[in-house]
């Protein structure tokens, strides 16, 4: 049974989710928001219902959608195996604030992630958008056993909470102490162990790879 500060750290670790979620949902939730003001505006104009604010309700209709499909393999169970496309399809848009091109020519064709192993690779697309705050490229490298991510663009970092964890920085610690910006680094060490895959900067010229390989532990 857990003890009282793991109790206090588990809903702690709730929290951040949470609020990570709600952080994530809050743009489109206000398109939303502003195109239904925008709506009754133009119903009380008399304006046609194909004014600004039906394309507006459809975009934000949209994002809501695409970023709930992210949260649920990024934070709910595994469901199935998902092939690379189709994850790169559900991160398109959706991370680095839509400025992240995702490029999987150099995957191994036919690319297959295990349920546990996608929600690893999502949690990595989603730490490589956070990695480039003013747009750029993310190139993913290899198969399902040993994958390689890398970033370019202008200011290409990757978050101090993953270089934490991969450091062998305590996953739960590290996010309890940066909070829901933080959370991507974590999470993606704890899928990454659950799917039985060891998370790596790999140094080299310009921004390290990230890689996720089949542990040998």
């Amino acid at each position: 049974m857990m003890g009282g500060n793991g109790t206090a750290e588990a809903l702690r670790l709730a929290e951040l989710v949470a609020a990570r979620i709600c952080h994530d949902l809050a743009s489109p939730i206000l398109v939303i928001s502003s195109a239904a003001d925008l709506a009754r505006i133009e119903a009380e104009r008399g304006a046609p219902q194909s004014g600004e604010a039906v394309p507006m309700l459809i975009e934000g209709g949209d994002m809501v959608s695409g970023r709930v499909k992210v949260l649920r393999v990024l934070f709910g169970p595994p469901q199935a195996p998902l092939g690379a496309e189709d994850l790169a399809a559900l991160a398109r848009g959706h991370v680095g604030g839509g400025r992240a091109e995702i490029d999987t020519s150099a995957l191994a064709p036919g690319t297959v992630f295990s349920p546990a192993a996608a929600r690893a690779v999502l949690a990595a697309l989603v730490l490589a958008g956070e990695a480039l705050p003013r747009g750029g490229t993310i190139r993913l490298h290899g198969g399902a056993e040993d994958l390689a991510i890398s970033i370019t663009g202008a200011s290409a970092a990757w978050p101090a909470s993953l270089t934490a964890v991969v450091g062998g920085g305590s996953p739960v610690e590290t996010a309890l102490a940066g909070g829901s910006r933080a959370l991507m680094g974590p999470i993606l060490m704890l899928h990454a162990r659950e799917a039985g895959l060891a998370p790596q900067l790999l140094m080299g010229p310009g921004v390290p790879l990230l890689r996720l390989a089949r542990s040998t532990a």
